[in-house]
């Protein structure tokens, strides 16, 4: 029998468990309550914040964050509600509705982005940057192997 140890499945599953453990318990910023973003809606904030300057639509998030149609749909819908964002018609179609990060969003995502730094900071001491271009190498051909 496969020892899961040396199966790369188990190795990204509790890493990624120990990081999300890590954030939390270091960065209440990332905790989702009814003040801070959940992990899904965070990614999708800073999406749009990386892209301020440019019209955004559902089908953006789709491909950027490599979720389903529906999915892409419950997270517009539910940032919409929590006032995370706000919807226009597009200038160029108004069949398309333009997403855009609220002001009080925005001055969030300036905060989660310091937070990420110090953490990305924090998981890469000690480690060359030969090593992290290796590490992204390899990860980059796992994912390409799951396709």
């Amino acid at each position: 029998m496969i020892n899961p140890k040396t199966t790369i499945t188990f190795q990204i599953r509790d890493l990624s468990l120990k990081i999300d453990r890590y954030v939390k318990s270091n960065y209440p910023i990332f905790n989702h309550d009814d003040k801070h973003f959940s992990k899904l809606q965070g990614m999708a904030a800073g999406y749009l914040f990386l892209n301020d300057s440019k019209e955004i639509f559902q089908r953006d998030l789709e491909h950027a964050m490599s979720i389903s149609k529906s999915t892409a749909s419950g997270l517009v819908s539910r940032m919409v509600k929590n006032g995370i964002i706000e919807t226009t018609p597009s200038g160029k179609d108004a069949r398309y509705k333009r997403l855009i990060l609220r002001q009080e969003a925005k001055d969030a995502m300036i905060e989660v982005d310091a937070s990420a730094q110090e953490i990305e900071k924090s998981l890469s001491e000690g480690i060359s940057k030969e090593d992290m271009k290796t590490f992204f190498k390899v990860i980059k051909m796992i994912s390409d192997n799951a396709e």
